[in-house]
């Protein structure tokens, strides 16, 4: 599975700022067909998109596409049509609040990979759990599909839906923000926290609530302005001293291990299995990242 740190969202009516977001060493980048797009400007976008996967360089980026709302008779199917056969490397999906939707995607796409030749279960996604109907469906959601890599969590609209008032330290969504990381992380997906809004907020703002998400167990979030990609991705690569700790540990684990310990004492502390696999997951992000 692709490593993910920070999925930048650039509208996808914008080949401008698609361009900008390509040119950044971000990990993945969601051209927008919903929440961006007027109405109007439908169209335009989906040609955007298509044109920008044909010809734009990503470079290392991961190319994704944000659908609009899979409902009957919605835009969904037109969005897929437009710029599946430009071969984005997957769809996010909004507001999943059902299994079948993201079925229904996958339908499409397995149709698009047999026409083609591609191999199946080529093109992934993501979906973004954002109401409270979502919430209460978590656990069939994330076993909808072999396709999907993540749960994504949608703060704003989740408030909206509930009609919670957002506060600073994030109360009125705490509850549903760890239950998407404890879905995700049951059906072996991806969690990726909600966006960061206030963009007038220091860098340390920021990186301070990506920290409190990496400790849920978060493993990204989402960005909406390209400034934000470094502090995101900052904090969820490990830092050498915590890379240099985890060695450590697995190497008094192994010593222990071939003298015949189990739990054993390290540095003041009882040492036993989900502190070895805590430091194994610090080993296996700093691999993911390129950093070890």
């Amino acid at each position: 599975m692709r490593h993910r740190r920070a999925l930048l969202f650039m509208p996808g009516d914008s080949r401008r700022k698609i361009e900008k977001g390509a040119a950044l060493p971000v990990d993945s980048i969601i051209m927008d067909l919903e929440d961006a797009i007027a109405p109007a400007h439908k169209d335009l976008a989906r040609r955007t998109v298509a044109a920008a996967l044909h010809e734009v360089d990503f470079g290392g980026s991961e190319k994704l596409v944000r659908l609009n709302m899979v409902i009957p008779g919605w835009l969904y199917a037109a969005d897929i049509a437009a710029t599946v056969d430009a071969q984005p490397d997957g769809y996010v999906l909004p507001k999943v609040e059902d299994p079948q939707q993201i079925a229904q995607v996958s339908d499409l796409l397995a149709l698009a990979e047999d026409r083609h030749g591609w191999p199946r279960l080529r093109l992934r996604l993501l979906a973004i759990i954002e109401t409270a109907r979502g919430i209460v469906n978590l656990r069939e959601i994330a076993a909808a599909s072999p396709r999907l890599d993540a749960l994504i969590f949608g703060a704003e609209d989740l408030a909206g839906d509930l009609g919670a008032i957002r506060t600073p330290g994030g109360q009125e969504v705490l509850v549903a923000r760890s239950l998407v990381v404890l879905h995700a992380k049951a059906a072996g997906l991806q969690a990726i926290d909600t966006v960061f809004i206030d963009l007038n907020a220091p860098d340390a703002a920021l990186a301070a609530e990506a920290h409190t998400a990496l400790t849920l167990g978060y493993t990204g979030k989402l960005a909406i302005h390209p400034r934000q990609v470094g502090p995101i991705q900052a904090v969820f690569t490990p830092a050498p001293a915590d890379i240099a700790a985890a060695r450590r540990l697995i190497a008094a684990y192994e010593a222990h291990q071939a003298a015949g310990q189990g739990v054993f004492e390290y540095e003041g502390r009882m040492i036993d299995m989900p502190m070895i696999r805590a430091a194994l997951t610090v080993l296996h992000r700093a691999r993911a990242c390129g950093v070890l």
